[in-house]
């Protein structure tokens, strides 16, 4: 389902078939046939370029220019047409060549649904009409900004003049213009597209994409009868053509209107009677889209009755059952998912993976999010960092360094970021003992270093090394007396460990003049105030704090400070979510993004939203 509609979403032309017959071989509609046409539809435009033929000149480039024509073709035939963009724009306007202009034009059609794209593309395509106003090109991609500018007249002169340049091929240029008019969509001009898809449909019933077309624009403009009216024609004329169903699932999808996009999805349905699995994944993807859930539910339960074994219904099955908060059950219809060999590029593996961590069992999802990694090259970083995760839980320090020690060679790390990784990454899992080794290891060699001179007094706190810490941190501010974070930490250690409050007040304000709205220094701004008995100061302070964070301890200093003013109310009501509820926090949070890229490669849409 992905391929079908990720594909549809951002072509902008295609391939099309020069027969003009009203029977058409019914193979060239199946989805994968006639896909392969739309995926390459805005380049079938070369086919229409006819500069040359009008003899019209091509201009003379300084060396400068040149060097930049050459490099925006480099980017041009490798499909980067964003970067190309700007280096033809200009080159179109000094030069007012056709031939630039045009590829300008390409680029801008790719990238058209940016604002500042579309008023660019509208300025190239006059440009163009000024420069080759005879030129069949010309008159092709002024189509669509006749329909912005609500001239339907002049729509359909040009339509009726490129198309009797060459009748042949009238049905790739209304193809073109089913993906050029996907490309941006404008409100205020629904109506003329509307109307102009009455014409198309019309003046050309004979030809298959003047259906598709009105699918689009219908789409577009919100006409649910005539919507799908044209997909009943559809379906009576070409029974296996889905794809202009699909086109226009996509692009109501894209506009968030879910009311049409599940009546259309439903008539489909419907219509079809016995739908396959890509109809299937997306009349469920809409379902779930418009929090249907039990409807979805009970469709997918009906057919896997019929059809016990099919894989692609047990993974929809089984993000419906993550949708009911059934973790266990979705674990267990992605394993037999998994045993049938089936893995959407690894999407399967890693939601099996982060089903497996949320249940605490590491060791099944370390095997998992390996296989993930090894699948899909996008999903590896993900995986890397969750199985990093799992063997710092688990205390394998030589995994953990092992592992550390081989991203550092991927990277080419030096001996001194490769250490910091080491540090920062124990510090951050609070495996701080292992952590302080390291850095008390290292510290001689970079005594000099502000991150290690940082990490040796931070660390020798966090180990309960208070003396220590108190004397490094104290040379830490002599040597980076700008660095409020070194006053802050001092601060919190004196009014927290030691009985010298004035003393962590001082140093706590110091910090505070320096970030006066940093959540770890209102924090200890307000620690210092509680400890000495300045409750209300110490409420303002570390209530921002709160605020700003939910932080475990700052939640707990504020519920202090309220018990000790006799506000017993407000401290109840202050939460203190434990240091491992947060942990389960981020794992299910690992969860909900495994599962919505698993959702993407089974459904093909974003149920981000």
């Amino acid at each position: 389902m992905k391929k079908i509609l990720v594909t549809i979403l951002v072509a902008t032309g295609v391939v099309g078939c020069a027969n003009v017959a009203t029977k058409y071989n019914p193979t060239q509609f199946t989805t994968d046939n006639y896909q392969h046409n739309v995926a390459r539809a805005i380049e079938y435009a070369d086919n229409f370029v006819d500069f040359d033929a009008e003899s019209l000149p091509q201009a003379n480039l300084s060396t400068t220019d040149l060097s930049i024509l050459i490099n925006a073709d480099i980017l041009y035939n490798q499909g980067s047409y964003s970067q190309a963009a700007s280096s033809y724009y200009y080159l179109a306007n000094q030069y007012k060549d056709p031939r630039i202009i045009y590829k300008a034009i390409v680029c801008y059609e790719h990238n058209a649904n940016i604002p500042e794209n579309t008023d660019k593309l509208e300025e190239m395509t006059n440009l163009l009409l000024k420069t080759a106003p005879n030129s069949k090109t010309a008159h092709l991609f002024s189509i669509r900004e006749d329909i912005y500018k609500n001239n339907l007249s002049a729509a359909k002169n040009n339509l009726k003049l490129v198309i009797n340049a060459d009748p042949k091929r009238t049905r790739s240029i209304l193809l073109f213009l089913s993906t050029s008019i996907s490309n941006d969509v404008m409100s205020e001009s629904n109506a003329t597209l509307t109307k102009f898809a009455d014409y198309v449909v019309k003046k050309y019933d004979g030809y298959p994409e003047a259906y598709l077309f009105a699918t689009i624009a219908y789409s577009i403009g919100g006409n649910q009868s005539e919507l799908l009216g044209t997909l009943d024609k559809i379906h009576a004329n070409y029974p296996n053509w889905e794809v202009p169903m699909y086109w226009s699932a996509g692009i109501l999808a894209k506009l968030n209107n879910d009311d049409l996009l599940s009546t259309t999805v439903q008539h489909q349905v419907n219509l079809v009677g016995k739908p396959n699995s890509t109809l299937q994944n997306l009349y469920v993807a809409v379902l779930l889209k418009t929090n249907k859930i039990e409807l979805a539910n009970s469709f997918v339960e009906s057919n896997l009755q019929l059809s016990p074994n099919d894989a692609n219904l047990m993974v929809s099955k089984s993000i419906i059952q993550y949708r009911q908060a059934d973790n266990s059950g979705a674990l267990h219809s992605l394993l037999k998912v998994e045993s049938s060999g089936l893995n959407l590029d690894g999407s399967v593996d890693l939601a099996i993976a982060s089903l497996y961590d949320l249940q605490d069992q590491p060791e099944s999802a370390l095997s998992y999010y390996q296989r993930a990694g090894e699948l899909n090259p996008s999903l590896s970083d993900a995986s890397k960092i969750a199985i990093l995760k799992n063997y710092l839980e688990q205390n394998k320090t030589e995994q953990v360094n092992q592992f550390l020690n081989n991203s550092a060679k991927a990277a080419n790390m030096s001996p001194r970021e490769t250490s910091l990784l080491q540090i920062s990454t124990y510090a951050e899992a609070e495996h701080y003992e292992q952590a302080y080794q390291i850095v008390n290891q290292k510290i001689k060699l970079y005594r000099a270093d502000q991150n290690f001179r940082y990490y040796y007094a931070s660390l020798s706190d966090l180990t309960n090394r208070t003396n220590q810490a108190i004397k490094l941190y104290k040379q830490y501010i002599k040597n980076y007396p700008n660095d409020a974070i070194g006053y802050n930490d001092l601060g919190y250690i004196l009014a927290d460990k030691t009985p010298h409050y004035l003393e962590a007040y001082n140093y706590a304000q110091k910090a505070y003049s320096m970030k006066p709205n940093d959540p770890a220094v209102l924090d200890t701004l307000g620690w210092a105030n509680f400890k000495l008995k300045q409750y209300s100061q110490a409420e303002s302070y570390t209530n921002l704090a709160y605020i700003s964070t939910q932080d475990t301890d700052t939640a707990q200093h504020l519920k202090q400070i309220y018990l000790a003013q006799g506000k017993t109310e407000q401290a109840n009501k202050v939460i203190v979510v434990p240091a491992k509820l947060q942990r389960i926090k981020f794992t299910q949070s690992v969860v909900d993004q495994a599962m919505l890229i698993l959702m993407y490669y089974q459904f093909g849409l974003d149920m981000n939203k």
